[in-house]
């Protein structure tokens, strides 16, 4: 993996994935931030421990065309390395090159 992808708490509660340009003593510049849901099950309205909730993956910032930002420090709980499955779904949402899952892919005869 070529890209410093790195999941990010924030003090307000968010979870974001983002691209790691460069990072200061004071502050981090990101790129292509994603926020990070979980999505209750739309099975039923009760609770059942058996359905596990969904990820979603959504903008951070909807209404600008910037993708790239400088966070405070002191906005940051903790970074951390997402799981194999967040990187394989964020790289696929802005990379122009779509890479299979896995697997050779085999011409056809």
């Amino acid at each position: 993996m070529s890209k410093n992808i790195k999941l990010l708490k924030l003090l307000s509660g968010e979870n974001i994935l983002a691209e790691i340009v460069s990072e200061g003593e004071k502050s981090v510049r990101i790129k292509y931030p994603a926020r990070v849901s979980l999505i209750p099950p739309k099975s039923s309205m009760q609770y059942d421990a058996k359905a596990a909730p969904q990820i979603g993956f959504g903008p951070w910032l909807e209404f600008t065309e910037d993708t790239e930002f400088f966070l405070d420090k002191i906005h940051i709980v903790v970074m951390m390395n997402p799981v194999k499955e967040f990187v394989v779904n964020y790289e696929s949402m802005f990379s122009k090159i779509i890479q299979p899952n896995s697997g050779l892919i085999l011409p056809q005869s």
